[in-house]
């Protein structure tokens, strides 16, 4: 059966992969110095944001000292196996870290709607109120409808100061949802400002609802902290929701002076520069008082609203969406671990005007997919995508696999050849080439090489990454992941692909750290027979600043099977699906057009 809106919860997700089976050497021997380093960052990475790169740091030593992978296990003793998974058994006891992404907090930290904006308007981080009240998913274009038309300038000028143009940094909105839209209460004032983000030129819009009841007890805190008179509470709590002065002071019986002495004293005692500085200071005061209402931020679910899922016989669910022409030809595509999954709206359009139907498979344990624990990377993936074909797809398709999601079509077209009629794959994968693995960044290249030996302790290492991205955001993984590589980092600065980044991020990482840690796998997956026996074209984008690209090695790969093709795609790293879109696109389009089809039903 089809099942489009049954959620499933976000978790810390548990561990998956049992260490017990694990044989560490007999010997007991002393603790070598990197043992000992091993241990120490391990724990200090628990809660010390900068002890994780030292932690892979000392497990890459480690590595390398050991020689071939093969060997690991020879060179873990039980003292260092002990203390590891005592650092597991710690690790599932604490809490789950306090948010602290500064855009996540820009939405958490207030009791009614808010939402952050890119300069292009697209959604970077929203609260379930938010998503109510703005009509928008996190990853989506806000309807610029919803700010009301006596606002509509002030709005205009705090995106363009967004981008680099202009100076306004603040403004007081009137958002007007639309009608009918579910628990609103109709027109409500917002605050509206910048925010800008460690690395990035441009800044995000943030809004936020000024609307939050104030109680005596918001009151009682202002009096406490900054020694207010009775008297000036009430004019803060009359200025607060009137927002006018005149207002104020018909309200109170006083003239106007009056109330504009008080305001300038409530200023000065609470340290507030101008007046939106002071509404500011009322409204968290406010928010504070009420945050047992606090704005939640959503789990995941697809931006663009398209999502079907169907429930197997297992009770495991598999997921997708899609994106271009709803009625267009056929095409399947498998996104990786790289932060990449919805196609801008520029390059969605061309799929659209192409007439091509490009289906976005969430793989086990991305989105809304369920992971099935007792199967093998491998033969989970293999299942969830053959459901899914045998579901949406009535006959054979172009299939277009990101990173690591090449695999699953890979040994699907190798067991069922009718399947697909041509293959893309884009961006590095260890399957096309194992000596790009020592090429790789720090991170991703100690955490794949421990990968098929050693789950359980790549597990370790990712919930403990996972724990700092929950508690600092994902431009915490980022500016690890791709400091070294200048063209990934800068598209990682660019708040309006940002958006579209941490709706990536999410959707990976929304039931946990397991298919992270299970795409590592596929990536040392043994299918080079399968690479050698392909029967249909396949077009390999290999980005040329990914720090991996090799080209020899790359044409060997022609070599070994002449139906491939490489096409070295030049100021394109990792992040490749964002960095040259348009060519992507068209070269989905292409191999559509070349193999078309008729459309699904």
């Amino acid at each position: 059966m089809t099942d489009k809106r049954d959620d499933l919860s976000l978790g810390d997700q548990k561990f998956l992969f049992d260490p017990d089976s694990w044989e560490p050497a007999e010997e007991a021997g002393t603790a070598e110095p990197i043992d000992l380093e091993i241990i120490a960052t391990t724990y200090r990475s628990i809660v010390d944001q900068d002890a994780f790169e030292e932690m892979v740091a000392s497990w890459r030593t480690k590595i390398d000292t050991l020689g071939p992978d093969k060997t690991l296990g020879r060179g873990i003793s039980r003292q260092l196996f002990g203390q590891l998974t005592q650092a597991r058994r710690t690790m599932e006891t604490l809490d789950i870290p306090v948010e602290n992404d500064p855009l996540k907090k820009a939405v958490t930290d207030v009791a009614g709607p808010a939402i952050v904006l890119s300069p292009n308007g697209r959604a970077a981080a929203t609260n379930i109120a938010g998503e109510r009240a703005f009509g928008v998913q996190e990853g989506a274009f806000l309807d610029p409808s919803v700010i009301a038309p006596s606002s509509a300038a002030d709005y205009a000028a705090l995106r363009r100061a967004a981008g680099g143009q202009g100076n306004a940094g603040h403004a007081i909105l009137t958002i007007a949802p639309e009608t009918g839209a579910e628990d609103t209460g109709g027109s409500f004032l917002a605050e509206a400002y910048l925010i800008q983000t460690h690395g990035q030129s441009e800044h995000y819009v943030a809004i936020r609802t000024l609307e939050v009841d104030w109680t005596e007890r918001v009151a009682d805190r202002l009096r406490q902290a900054f020694g207010l008179s009775a008297a000036e509470a009430e004019v803060a709590r009359l200025f607060f929701q009137l927002r006018n002065l005149d207002q104020v002071a018909e309200r109170r019986g006083v003239s106007r002076l009056t109330v504009r002495t008080q305001i300038k004293s409530i200023m000065a005692k609470a340290g507030a520069p101008t007046n939106v500085d002071l509404m500011r200071m009322l409204s968290m005061v406010a928010n504070r008082e009420v945050m047992e209402q606090r704005g939640e931020a959503p789990v995941w679910h697809d931006p663009l609203d398209r999502e079907r899922r169907i429930r197997l016989d297992d009770g495991r669910v598999v997921a997708w969406t899609w994106m271009g022409a709803e009625s267009g030809t056929p095409a399947v595509m498998l996104r990786g671990f790289p932060m990449t999954y919805i196609l801008p709206a520029e390059a969605e359009e061309r799929l659209r005007r192409a007439g091509v139907k490009l289906y976005a498979l969430s793989r086990p344990g991305y989105g809304n997919s369920s992971l099935h624990q007792d199967l093998s990377a491998r033969a989970d993936n293999l299942a969830a995508l053959r459901a899914f074909l045998d579901h949406e797809i009535t006959g054979p398709c172009v299939g277009i696999g990101m990173s690591n999601g090449l695999v699953p079509l890979l040994e699907e077209q190798h067991a069922n050849p009718d399947r697909f009629r041509a293959l893309i794959a884009i961006g590095y994968t260890g399957v096309l080439d194992r000596s790009g693995i020592h090429r790789l960044q720090p991170i991703q290249q100690t955490m794949t090489r421990l990968a098929a030996r050693a789950p359980w302790l790549v597990e370790l290492m990712a919930k403990s990454g996972h724990r700092m991205m929950r508690h600092y955001g994902v431009d915490w993984y980022l500016e690890r992941a791709y400091r070294t590589r200048p063209i990934d980092i800068r598209t990682c600065r660019d708040p309006n692909m940002v958006a579209l980044i941490r709706n990536a991020c999410a959707h990976l990482l929304k039931q946990g750290h397991g298919a992270f840690v299970r795409d590592l796998q596929l990536a040392v997956a043994e299918i080079d027979e399968v690479i050698e026996a392909l029967t249909i074209p396949m077009l390999f984008l290999a980005p040329t600043e990914d720090g991996v690209f090799d080209v020899r090695r790359y044409r060997d790969l022609e070599t070994r099977n002449p139906l491939i093709r490489v096409e070295p795609v030049p100021e394109a790293g990792e992040l490749i699906f964002y960095q040259q879109s348009r060519l992507i696109v068209d070269r989905i389009i292409q191999a559509v057009q070349q193999n078309r089809i008729a459309p699904a039903d």
